[in-house]
């Protein structure tokens, strides 16, 4: 009995010590990379460029398909990458033969472990996929040994032959100092393959509902069809977020479900109902919606406004969208990187009012869901008004229509004094709401 008390003693104490080797080799007190690419409305118009010729390479039907990026692309996204998660710092320079990903990720720990760093190098391939040795802190990890473990993960817990078969489609890598070009190949079987990877992923996605369970959804989508059966000729976003909220609350009161669980589906519904009809693909079929309904919902999303407005109404519904499926860090970013697409030739010009309802929504989404206080309290204020001023301050004194020369005129960039004193006066404003104020 000692010896196997001992035994067991010597094992712990042996992962013990593992695990904080682990820790200290792999996690550091400094990022070894500084953002240096910044967003603008030229490379917000470049990135918006790069990821749609993305999007419609891979979906070509033609063989073979070359993915090709710039250097200034990849800054490009580097710099949107680290202001949707500003705890990530991205930079990729491309040489002759090989392209260098250095990656340095700020974690809530204490601060002498507070970083975690990698070093990637990708390497010109004629068939397949060459990583170079990895760096997780100080630690190497043999590039062949990286794609192995991914490799794994996706059979394992995606689908059985999953990551392999999208490993297979990669079939040369070229990089210049200019351009990384990414030839994949598809096998003849693909079509099928992806049908199968398609299927499972959503059959993943539904049991994790991580954005919550399905038939909560559908029960808010539900009532709130029928509201506005019976009141289809409400035109103020205020009163159908009233409407769910106040199902809300009455059903925290009856089921015993945190307050939390129930206004992330109530506002997931509101998405679901004024928003894209992609989002459903974040939780699964809840719509059921009859012809007359669907036209009912048509005219809705392009009529109900929000202080009288209807482009401040999708701001607000679409920003709540960004925060209930990714993060507050990322909705503001795109909403801004929206703006300074509309501040490009043609565009309607950079908007501090939309930005003001991109900020709102992201706040009402984060309140209502970070604890089961918040979430009561804003229960508590919402279903008892549909009164506009107690979700959004007014929008007269924000500028707006501003054009690309003239933001860089008045505001520079994103980093200066002037534009930073834009952003704390909206949050001012915000903060002067008890909406907003609720901790």
């Amino acid at each position: 009995m000692k010896t196997l008390v001992k035994r067991t003693f010597y094992i712990l104490f042996l992962f013990v010590i593992l695990t904080f080797s682990l820790l200290f080799f792999t996690l550091q007190s400094s990022p070894h990379i500084e953002a240096i690419h910044q967003i603008d409305a030229n490379s917000a118009a470049e990135n918006k460029k790069t990821l749609q010729r993305i999007v419609q390479t891979a979906r070509s039907k033609k063989q073979p398909i070359l993915i090709s990026i710039t250097q200034k692309e990849l800054n490009g996204l580097s710099a949107l990458s680290h202001r949707a998660i500003p705890q990530l710092t991205s930079n990729i320079v491309l040489i002759d033969a090989q392209a260098f990903f250095r990656f340095s990720l700020e974690l809530p720990l204490p601060k002498l472990i507070r970083f975690i760093n990698i070093d990637l190098t990708l390497n010109r391939s004629e068939s397949g996929l060459d990583l170079g040795t990895a760096y997780i802190g100080s630690i190497p990890i043999p590039g062949n040994w990286l794609v192995a473990i991914v490799e794994i993960l996706s059979n394992t817990y995606i689908k059985k032959e999953f990551g392999s078969s999208l490993l297979k489609l990669i079939s040369r890598v070229d990089i210049s100092t200019s351009h990384i070009h990414m030839t994949l190949q598809s096998p003849k079987n693909l079509k099928n393959q992806s049908v199968n990877a398609k299927e499972s992923l959503f059959a993943l996605r539904d049991q994790l509902a991580l954005f919550g369970r399905v038939d909560d959804i559908r029960f808010y989508h539900q009532s709130l069809l029928n509201f506005i059966a019976s009141n289809e000729n409400k035109k103020s976003l205020a009163t159908y977020i009233n409407h769910v909220f106040s199902a809300a609350k009455k059903r925290s009161a009856t089921s015993g479900t945190q307050a939390t669980i129930e206004n992330k589906a109530a506002l997931t519904a509101l998405v679901l109902y004024f928003g894209s009809n992609k989002f459903e693909l974040f939780t699964g079929n809840v719509s059921r919606y009859s012809s007359q309904q669907a036209k009912q919902r048509l005219k809705l999303q392009s009529s109900v406004t929000l202080r009288n407005r209807v482009d401040i109404q999708k701001h607000f519904i679409y920003s709540i969208a960004l925060q209930l499926f990714g993060s507050s860090s990322a909705s503001d970013a795109i909403g801004e990187l929206k703006e300074f697409l509309d501040s490009n030739k043609g565009g309607s010009g950079f908007s501090f009012a939309d930005l003001m309802a991109d900020r709102a929504g992201t706040k009402l989404a984060t309140i209502s869901t970070q604890s089961n206080q918040s979430a009561l309290s804003v229960q508590n204020l919402l279903a008892h008004t549909t009164n506009e001023s107690a979700i959004i301050p007014k929008l007269e004194k924000l500028p707006e229509g501003i054009t690309e020369q003239a933001f860089k005129k008045s505001y520079k960039n994103i980093h200066s004094k002037h534009y930073i004193a834009m952003l704390n006066h909206i949050n001012r404003q915000l903060l002067q709401l008890p909406l907003y104020r609720i901790q």
